[in-house]
This record gives C-alpha cells, sequence and structure tokens, in this order.
C-alpha cells in the first residue's frame, strides 16, 4: 500500500503515464528525487498545483496544503516554502513574486504562475542559463 500510493492517489489520477517514482534502498520514497517523467507529466503535476489540488473536479489535496507549500519559510529569504522554490525574495527580478518551481536535477523544472494561469517546464542541462529572461520572456508572449 506506500510503495503504490504515488501511483494511486496521485500520478495515475492526473494521467502522468510516463511518471517513475523510485524508493531509496531503504524503502522509503523520498520525495525530493527519485522521480522521473516527460516534460508534458511533469506539466501535469504543475498544473495540479497551479488548480489549486484540483484535477477536473476531484480535489486531490487541499488549497490549504497549495498555500502552506508556497509561503516562505522564516529563515530562506522568500526563497523556499515546502519543498517547492519560491520567487517572492526576487531570485528572478523580471518575473512575478507569486511564481513558484519545483526545481530538478541539472536544470529541469516546473514553473508555475498563479496570475498568468501558466505552467512552464523546461528540461535539460545547460549551464549559467538565464533563466529569468527565459520566464520573463515567454510571460511577455503569452500576455
Amino acid at each position: 500500500e506506500y510503495l503504490d500510493f504515488w501511483y494511486s492517489d496521485l500520478i495515475d489520477k492526473i494521467g502522468m503515464n510516463s511518471m517513475v517514482v523510485e524508493a531509496d534502498l531503504a524503502g522509503n520514497y523520498v520525495g525530493s528525487s527519485y522521480g522521473w517523467a516527460t516534460a508534458r507529466d511533469w506539466s501535469k503535476l504543475g498544473l495540479l498545483y497551479l488548480h489549486n489540488g484540483n484535477w477536473n473536479g476531484e480535489q486531490l489535496f487541499t488549497e490549504k496544503w497549495v498555500k502552506y507549500a508556497t509561503t516562505p519559510t522564516p529563515t530562506s529569504n522568500g526563497e523556499y516554502g515546502a519543498q517547492i522554490w519560491l520567487n517572492a525574495g526576487k531570485t528572478y527580478p523580471n518575473v512575478p513574486t507569486s511564481m513558484y518551481s519545483f526545481n530538478g536535477y541539472q536544470g529541469q523544472y516546473v514553473f508555475i504562475l498563479p496570475e498568468q494561469d501558466l505552467v512552464i517546464v523546461r528540461m535539460g542541462l545547460t549551464k549559467n542559463s538565464d533563466l529569468d529572461a527565459l520566464i520573463s520572456g515567454v510571460v511577455e508572449s503569452v500576455k
């Protein structure tokens, strides 16, 4: 039951068909890593957060959870919530401060912009990429 939780209660319900979540050697889910999916499937997770846990009318987690997870922790300078990166501290100065993201390994990102009703997924390794220009450019192009 524990090992099936991610799939039965979340992944399968939002159609993340490529998603693979692995446990560590002790059989525990880490939560911050060991997850693989296509860009399309990562966008589904972003959309679930954008819609405050609601997927096609089914509430998979509460709006209260999204609010908690996207509220800066006291010592993070506005950069981190509950396993979610935030722009409240203006890490990306040309991007709305309400933007938050899931930051993956070597340049994989899911950016959620609630005010713009927008999810941006970026996959790939690019050293020293200008994410501020990327995000603000996409926001400007969809106005």
